[in-house]
């Protein structure tokens, strides 16, 4: 009897540390008072035909067999009683697991939650999971992440990955940015030079400096019909998106007819890059479609037929965002046609164009969405709102009855900066740190409950501006893409941030399983200087800091940052010392203030003594004089690939 009391207490245990590596967090947890289950490596299915391959595919490291008997059962039932679509229930039992849902994407998400419930036994007898019973539904259907692979271009196998990655976070909207300035990666059958001439561009000084070979590449119709099978099984919707009418340069150097300037042009590239990668378009010529001739509306038309035979998601994403409208007012075509409509603008010139794909996308059965510039010149009667600037293009069109994504820069733009660490490579100018994603709610305090009915859901947007290859990608990606996966699938109520940072810890053995290259940095605030502690006439002192427990085998990053005052600080060298010792230093000339130069110091330790203290000693001096205030901390970045970047 006292076994069996204690073999509960350990279940109990560990079902409490198995929970705490949950995300998203279900929104109804239920513990029994039993042992946890042994599931083992090869394990019996009883399933509906329909979910059997999002069944197997979601838990794709257990073989799962028809046989009975092959160890332990797992039970899918179809449950029509279930509200949502992608709810599930995962009930364990010491006998075996059931789950219940009412499609296969509810399945795949419960073996999700199954999966990260699982705890290793031994490799030969499988894993543990806890006795208990979740009950789940995820509050917004539309939890997305957009990846544009225009800018920088990826690989099938690449695409595959992300999806993957997405999907294991029940993130189940992926919106594929296909075409842009920089290059076009849709393959059209019916307007070939879209690939031959725009898939492509020189790219002065990218990957490496003196490289004049053409960079680019395009996906076919199969391969995206592929991704289209791949992602479905997952759980997830690929939402395809053709750029139109502006962002169309490489669209404009494949058929020049279709600009308004009507000659040849090139396909654009970055000024240079990375610094100046933000600085475009560079090259001579037009991203904006000349939407004055009707050939070029039958072009868009005929494109989306292609694009809608091979995705076939309710929504088809068509951009329409920073549009140059400056080219339709020194144009023939564009201003004889506004004259013709009765158009007072080239803002209803816009609206105009916008509201033909809307009507042609509707007579198709499906659902045009754009960027929140559609709403300029008058929303199309059956448009959904993408809201990207902030809230406020959001709020608007909820208002008006129009159905809204949120995707505020303001928040999750994931291309922005994430970290004061000299470490992270370049990125887009901003700062959307972890804590900023999670703080998220996509539900504006503006709206009635019936405006937010309105907000299908969030979305975080990965621009590949700065990210040319896949461990760059994940870096920007990861963990904020969990934040949002949580903000996408928790009741809002449920949501803590210092509950979601201590699962998310736990969390980062399973990143590193699935070998994703995260974000992650330990940082510590080690002390601070004032006024009173320098000397006038810029003489140099000391700062001692106790950093005990605090450093790291391996690069430490100190920070100093100067917070207030009429002065700058001036640095010289900064000390590791071990037991009174130094065993490393950083001796450079450093300054802090209204500029920030070479103010992070780095000291390597070559290996960790837990029984010994650990002191930095700082020398410093004001700068012209003493009212100087800031900050120093300790940034340790324990990403696993943060190498040299080949342009530098």
């Amino acid at each position: 009897m006292m076994l069996k009391k204690c073999l509960i207490l350990l279940a109990l245990t560990y079902s409490q540390m198995a929970q705490g590596n949950l995300i998203p967090l279900p929104n109804k947890i239920e513990s029994y008072q039993a042992e946890s289950i042994v599931l083992q490596q090869k394990s019996q299915l009883v399933c509906p035909p329909e979910f059997k391959a999002s069944a197997k595919v979601g838990l794709s490291h257990i073989e799962l067999v028809n046989e009975a008997g092959s160890g332990t059962k797992i039970v899918v039932v179809k449950d029509g009683s279930i509200k949502k679509r992608e709810g599930y229930v995962l009930d364990v039992n010491e006998k075996q697991i059931t789950i219940k849902a009412k499609s296969a994407s509810g399945v795949y998400y419960a073996m999700q939650t199954l999966k990260q419930l699982m705890y290793p036994k031994n490799e030969a007898d499988g894993y543990y999971v806890p006795a208990l019973k979740i009950t789940d539904s995820p509050r917004f259907a539309w939890r997305g992440l957009m990846l544009d692979s225009s800018r920088h271009f990826q690989t099938i196998p690449e695409i595959k990955r992300f999806i993957n990655n997405m999907a294991e976070h029940k993130l189940n909207v992926f919106h594929w940015h296909l075409t842009d300035g920089h290059g076009w990666r849709f393959e059209s059958k019916k307007y070939p030079k879209l690939t031959e001439i725009g898939a492509w561009r020189m790219q002065p000084g990218y990957p490496t400096k003196g490289k004049k070979e053409k960079y680019g590449g395009f996906y076919t119709q199969e391969e995206m019909k592929e991704v289209v099978a791949y992602a479905k099984v997952r759980g997830v919707t690929v939402v395809p998106e053709i750029d139109m009418p502006g962002h169309c340069f490489a669209w404009v150097a494949a058929y020049p007819m279709t600009g308004c300037l009507e000659k040849e042009q090139g396909t654009d590239f970055f000024y240079t890059y990375p610094a100046d990668a933000q600085r475009f378009p560079s090259k001579p010529g037009t991203d904006v479609l000349c939407v004055g001739k009707k050939e070029t509306v039958k072009m868009c038309f005929d494109i989306l037929d292609e694009l809608m035979e091979i995705f076939p998601s309710k929504f088809i994403h068509i951009g329409g965002d920073e549009v140059n409208k400056s080219w339709w007012k020194k144009c023939k075509h564009c201003q004889a046609h506004k004259k013709n409509k009765g158009l007072k603008n080239e803002r209803e010139l816009q609206s105009w164009f916008i509201k033909q794909l809307d009507n042609y996308i509707t007579k198709k059965g499906r659902r045009m969405i754009g960027w929140d510039e559609i709403l300029e010149g008058g929303l199309a009667k059956n448009a959904t709102v993408m809201s990207w600037q902030g809230e406020q293009g959001g709020i608007k069109a909820a208002k008006m009855g129009h159905d809204v994504v949120m995707s505020p820069q303001t928040y999750i733009y994931l291309d922005h900066g994430q970290s004061h660490s000299p470490q992270e490579p370049p990125h887009w100018p901003g700062h959307k740190p972890l804590d900023r994603a999670y703080s998220y709610n996509p539900i504006p305090p503006s709206l009635s409950k019936n405006e937010a009915k309105h907000i299908l859901g969030v979305q975080g947007n990965v621009w590949t501006v700065f990210t040319h290859e896949e461990w760059l990608i994940d870096l920007c990606t990861w963990p904020r893409a969990c934040a949002i996966a949580e903000v996408g699938w928790t009741e809002h109520k449920q949501q803590n941030w210092d509950d979601f940072y201590k699962r998310l810890k736990f969390h980062r053995t399973r990143l590193d399983a699935m070998g994703i290259n995260y974000w992650w940095e330990e940082s510590a605030e080690l002390g601070a200087w004032a006024n009173t502690k320098l000397l006038p006439d810029n003489k140099p002192v000391t700062l001692t800091f106790d950093v005990t427990g605090k450093i790291s085998a391996g690069d430490n990053q100190i920070n100093f940052q100067y917070t207030k005052g009429a002065h700058a600080l001036n640095l010289h060298e900064v000390n590791l010392l071990e037991d009174g010792k130094i065993v490393t230093t950083d001796k450079h000339e450093g300054i802090t203030g209204s500029e920030h130069r070479k103010n992070t110091y780095t000291l390597k330790l070559p290996k960790l003594n837990p029984k010994a203290s650990y002191t930095i000693k700082a020398k410093v001096s004001g700068s012209e004089g003493v009212d100087s205030h800031g900050k120093v901390r300790l940034d340790n970045v324990q990403t696993k690939v943060l190498k040299k970047l080949p342009y530098e």
